[in-house]
């Protein structure tokens, strides 16, 4: 529910929308960008319009790309996959770069309006990194809204208020930035080492630097 890569090419996910607690920006120190690689949750499925809401959805997808087409992304537009995928729980969304690939959670039917202006989110997502190009930026800053004004959804919010369950997952681990103490909180441990975003940007030009990585200080039992 990720500024282009440079040498590795490694797919990002985005996530988005989420109601629990947002750790401030990261710098991995072996991807170039903001936000972390996570493990994708992948699903097999061909396209279907059925009304389980299961797999790729034909309409959304051809919808979405005509927005793209609209805004001269024809490359994305020929590129992008819109899936329906039954894992989400709290997440609305997923926006996956560079993969053009936008993940919605089938709860969002239960709600009016709510399909079209979470495939607007998350496609504005795609919209921005696509147009920085190897420039890093926030996932909701001022190129993500510029995208969403441009698929008609100038007020939107970074974060969802819909009633959808809550993630049970139990945030064990506790790091800090060594400089402006900055604390993040993280269901898993750090695979690389990553620092702190506001710091690498004020003193090293937003680039990865070790001075500013984050220590653990703290673990749950």
């Amino acid at each position: 529910m990720k500024t282009r890569l440079p040498a590795r090419r490694e797919a990002r996910t985005l996530p988005i929308l989420k109601q629990h607690l947002q750790e401030p920006p990261v710098v991995d120190a072996d991807v170039s960008g903001n936000v972390e690689a996570e493990e994708e949750q992948e699903q097999e499925a061909g396209i279907s319009m059925s009304p389980e809401r299961r797999g790729r959805d034909a309409v959304l997808e051809k919808q979405a790309r005509d927005w793209l087409d609209r805004l001269g992304l024809h490359e994305g537009a020929m590129k992008l996959r819109v899936e329906w995928n039954r894992k989400l729980r709290s997440t609305a969304g997923y926006a996956k770069w560079p993969m053009w690939k936008v993940e919605l959670n089938p709860l969002l039917a239960e709600f009016p309006g709510q399909v079209d202006r979470t495939l607007k989110h998350e496609l504005a997502h795609l919209i921005a990194y696509a147009r920085a190009g190897r420039k890093r930026i926030d996932p909701h800053g001022k190129e993500w809204r510029k995208a969403c004004a441009d698929l008609g959804i100038p007020d939107e919010s970074a974060r969802h208020t819909l009633p959808l369950p809550r993630s049970k997952q139990t945030r064990n681990f506790t790091y800090q930035c060594p400089s402006c103490q900055v604390k993040v909180e993280r269901v898993r441990k750090f695979q690389r080492h990553t620092a702190c975003l506001a710091c690498c940007r004020q003193h090293n030009h937003g680039r990865y630097d070790a001075r500013f990585q984050f220590t653990l200080i703290g673990k749950k039992d």
